[in-house]
């Protein structure tokens, strides 16, 4: 396949867990977003909750359109072809090439969607798009290790359906040396410059080492949540997501009908390929009343770093909610106008299956 395809798209499946964001919204209740694309999977699930406008913006062109790709999906699909065309569990134990392809072509796409991802479908044969990303095809690479080196632990880990046997396989029978001296091995800076950064991998400002910050993070989540519902523990140990259990929100049924009923009502779903701070350039006079900026702050510097609270302000409602996802390097940023409303979220912080980010809340005051 012609490989500035594959480079275009840093991310196909996703690498955030949204039901925090869709969760905080419905106690919150904002309707005017704007958000990070991403791939689409950290944004579209917030139409669940039924605002009157979206706000979707990214720098990279293949990321927007796969994010409007993800849009007309649920859209076009009842629930049952979402899952097959994306290829979620329990559509992807088995090959259904022909079946995607066939609804691909029953879609009704702007054409440089359509002709975007044609090629890039037909060079894998019409599998799932899910895991073509670079962030995930790292981890299919890093999982071969993690199943190679563990055996048969990793699927008695994900063997189980009550989180109190599981916390104790883990604190009595999981191969603890191996494990740690997995994440020693793969867990640092040069392994995901090599694999997926090629030296732009974030400067790290926390106070752990990258071994402490994700065997925290991986403890976490192997000690409070089942292993089967983390969609990020089925990519670090097998590569792909095993059990519909650990699908992420936007394949859960429930998010998908409200998204889809949401879209009936046509709120105002604009696009913007432009980085964070153009972005806020191009609102005018529009007003919003919530900002999911994924991690992108943690790539920040100087100026740009300190002050980007400060260009966004202005653009918000009184009451307005920022959510920010820390991810090694927290943002040195000028606060003044907010206040740190993060431990309202705590329970939902907890219940994140990613633990890789320093989540923040922030809250415009009157």
């Amino acid at each position: 396949m012609t490989k500035k395809y594959f480079q275009a798209l840093n991310y196909t499946l996703g690498n955030e867990d949204t039901r925090f964001e869709v969760e905080l919204l419905k106690r919150v209740n904002k309707k005017h977003l704007l958000s990070i694309a991403g791939c689409g999977s950290r944004v579209l699930p917030l139409l669940a909750t039924y605002p009157k406008t979206v706000t979707i913006l990214d720098i990279s062109e293949p990321q927007l359109l796969l994010t409007r790709l993800r849009l007309e999906t649920i859209r076009q699909f009842e629930h049952e072809d979402f899952l097959c065309f994306w290829g979620f569990p329990p559509y992807a134990a088995y090959d259904f090439a022909e079946k995607r392809k066939k609804l691909f072509f029953e879609m009704d796409l702007d054409r440089e969607i359509r002709d975007f991802f044609f090629q890039i479908l037909s060079e894998v044969h019409w599998e799932s798009l899910l895991y073509l990303g670079g962030w995930e095809r790292t981890f299919v690479a890093l999982s071969k290790v993690v199943q190679a080196l563990l055996g048969s632990h990793g699927q008695k880990l994900f063997s189980f359906t009550q989180i109190h046997e599981q916390r104790q396989y883990v604190e009595n029978h999981f191969p603890h040396h191996r494990w740690k001296a997995i994440i020693f091995g793969l867990g640092n800076r040069a392994v995901f410059n090599a694999l997926l950064y090629k030296g732009d991998f974030i400067k790290k400002n926390v106070s752990e080492s990258h071994f402490e910050y994700y065997f925290q993070g991986l403890e976490r989540l192997m000690t409070t949540q089942l292993a089967r519902e983390s969609f990020f523990l089925n990519l670090c140990f097998f590569g792909k997501i095993i059990h519909p259990d650990g699908n992420t929100i936007e394949a859960e049924k429930e998010n998908f009908n409200l998204c889809k009923e949401a879209l009936l009502e046509s709120p105002q779903i604009s696009f913007l390929q432009h980085d964070l701070h153009s972005a806020i350039n191009t609102l005018g006079d529009e007003q919003i009343d919530f900002a999911s900026l994924s991690d992108v702050p943690s790539y920040f510097s100087g100026d740009e770093e300190r002050n980007f609270l400060q260009h966004l302000r202005p653009k918000m409602m009184n009451d307005g909610i920022v959510v920010l996802r820390y991810y090694l390097r927290e943002a040195i940023a000028d606060e003044s106008g907010f206040v740190d409303i993060t431990p309202q979220f705590s329970d939902l912080i907890a219940q994140e299956r990613v633990q890789m980010y320093r989540i923040k809340v922030l809250q415009k005051q009157n």
